[in-house]
């Protein structure tokens, strides 16, 4: 229950100033409860911009937002959140706890919360150590979880439990609290048109192959 009430006062904390006065919290059936027609992407590591190679991550429109995020968790689980010292048995794990919905007029505002489960610690040791693997780690969750390019997030606003515990102040990054898309939103938008430039120049360089090859045949 003290969790709870953490957690919430939390939130009005955060949105206190946004919020209308004469609006409690309370859940709301004015945002859509699946992800509608929207670009999810994923990303992978870069030692110099945090973030880089963002991939589509497509999922049909009437996926509910928890299976969205479940989806999400088991991508970084399986991708990003490896290491050549880990047990197989013994996976980093997202569970989505709970998705708190705010009133805000016009819409309203979307909070969920995250366990990270790890019980050997694995993200301690190589997830969260150093400053750029830490600020990647940052950027990894938060980025792939919020998806703060879109112009309505998918959340606005995300709390990461680690094995059912509100996470510390760690040396290099601040995972406590709620973590909120403006933190995200500059290095996720420069993976993707990093990416996208990446690709056309690609397709150009094989085209300029491609073209004289034609001519000779």
């Amino acid at each position: 229950m003290s969790r709870k009430i953490f957690f919430l006062s939390l939130i009005l904390f955060l949105f206190h100033g946004s919020a209308c006065s004469d609006i409690a919290e309370k859940l709301s059936s004015v945002r859509p409860k699946t992800i509608g027609d929207i670009n999810l992407y994923t990303f992978s590591s870069h030692d110099q911009y945090f973030l880089s190679d963002a991939q589509p991550f497509p999922l049909p429109a009437d996926t509910s937002i928890e299976d969205a995020l479940t989806s999400l968790g088991k991508h970084l689980s399986e991708t990003y959140f490896v290491h050549e010292h880990m047990d197989p048995q013994f996976k980093i794990l997202f569970e989505i706890t709970e998705i708190h919905e705010i009133a805000k007029l016009p819409d309203t505002l979307r909070v969920a919360v995250i366990n990270m489960v790890d019980m050997e610690r694995y993200a301690m040791k190589y997830f969260f150590q150093g400053s750029t693997g830490a600020q990647t780690t940052f950027c990894m969750l938060g980025a792939t979880f919020i998806q703060p390019q879109l112009d309505s997030p998918l959340l606005d606003g995300l709390i990461i439990l680690y094995n059912g515990e509100p996470l510390p102040e760690l040396d290099h990054i601040n995972l406590s609290g709620i973590l909120t898309p403006r933190l995200f939103k500059y290095v996720a938008k420069r993976a993707i048109a990093r990416t996208k430039t990446e690709t056309v120049g690609m397709e150009q360089e094989s085209a300029s192959w491609f073209l004289p090859c034609v001519k000779n045949l």
